[in-house]
């Protein structure tokens, strides 16, 4: 099993931008030497209690020119908000600078300002999405193309550079609902689960849908790499010292959630039902319960028998972990935490 790392980049009034960017790329800079595989970073827009990282693309640019093996992952691009030419030609510049290092992650969101900041209708982003990342394939695989759709069109055009990766990078999409998760079977992409969105007794019952949708489509068993899972982890020496350090984040998370779902809650739709479900469980949640729920906080020698029996009950390819949540631990502690996880963690899983 391959291990990533996570970003969503949380800033508190606090904390200094300048230091909250510094301190993530010297972090993913260290992890290649400690063994991890990728990074992942995520988009998020408008809310600096929950990120302050708008555009992905740029902090692995920067991670490009400075590390070497380390794969490139997006978890995720808000694909509705993007013009898709404009995003085929910025991931395929990427995969130039890297050379063949990219990994696309997609998905629709879900955050309504997100939607009513860039103008989009929220109710349009499964089919925005879909007809922009056909766009996209085609982009990358045709050396010119048109292409008449319900929000796009493309008239004879050629995309320039051509990504290195043949026949392009591969392109992976987030799976938050039982609809998108069977819809993504069908389809064949590969996916993301995150445990803080659906926690792990409900991949219990999602990623089977999954599965059994891309069987039943045709699409070929890919060994565990068509399942990634994301989800907040942390590794101490002690379940006090892991408290400790962790448990004044994990609140702020919580609470920045909370803030969420009173401002949104209420504008939800009942088509919106799954959002507002996540919203409430998530503002329910306690220290104790996340860490039950939907995270490993633990000792090494406790995380790995966590991780085998995930990798067992999910066959998943890759795990992501997330460090930091809530953004409140120390730089030289998440570091710390990260070095323990590869030297006595990970071996187990090589």
């Amino acid at each position: 099993m391959k291990f990533g790392l996570h970003y969503q980049l949380p800033c508190r009034d606090s904390q200094s931008p300048v230091q909250r960017y510094r301190d993530t790329l010297d972090q993913a800079i260290h992890a290649e030497t400690l063994g991890f595989e990728s990074v992942w970073p995520v988009e998020q827009h408008f809310n600096p209690e929950l990120s302050i990282l708008p555009a992905p693309l740029l902090l692995l640019s920067a991670l490009a020119e400075r590390t070497q093996t380390l794969r490139l992952g997006i978890a995720i691009v808000l694909l509705p908000l993007s013009h898709p030419i404009r995003m085929a030609e910025e991931i395929a510049t990427l995969d130039v600078l890297s050379n063949g290092r990219v990994e696309f992650g997609i998905g629709r969101g879900s955050i309504p300002t997100h939607f009513s900041g860039f103008g989009v209708a929220q109710s349009e982003s499964r089919e925005r999405m879909l007809e922009a990342v056909e766009i996209i394939r085609q982009a990358w695989t045709t050396e010119k193309f048109s292409f008449q759709g319900q929000f796009f069109s493309v008239d004879n055009i050629s995309v320039v550079p051509k990504p290195v990766q043949q026949p392009h990078p591969p392109i992976r999409a987030a799976a938050n609902s039982p609809e998108t998760f069977k819809l993504m079977g069908r389809l064949g992409y590969p996916i993301f689960v995150a445990s803080q969105v659906n926690p792990f007794a409900k991949m219990k019952e999602y990623i089977p849908l999954y599965r059994e949708a891309r069987t039943a489509a045709g699409h070929p068993n890919r060994g565990g790499e068509e399942v990634t899972l994301l989800g907040p982890l942390y590794v101490g020496e002690s379940q006090a010292r892991i408290r400790q350090e962790l448990e004044p984040s994990v609140r702020r998370f919580l609470e920045s959630v909370a803030a969420l779902a009173a401002v949104h809650g209420p504008a939800l739709g009942a088509q919106s039902s799954r959002i507002k479900e996540v919203f409430e469980r998530v503002r329910r949640m306690t220290y104790e319960k996340v860490s039950e729920v939907m995270a490993i906080f633990d000792t090494p020698d406790a995380c790995v028998e966590r991780l085998k029996r995930l990798e067992e009950e999910f066959d998943m390819g890759r795990f992501v972990c997330w460090f930091n949540p809530g953004g409140m631990v120390p730089h030289s502690q998440v570091m710390r935490s990260m070095e323990l996880f590869a030297a006595r963690v990970m071996p187990h899983f090589q």
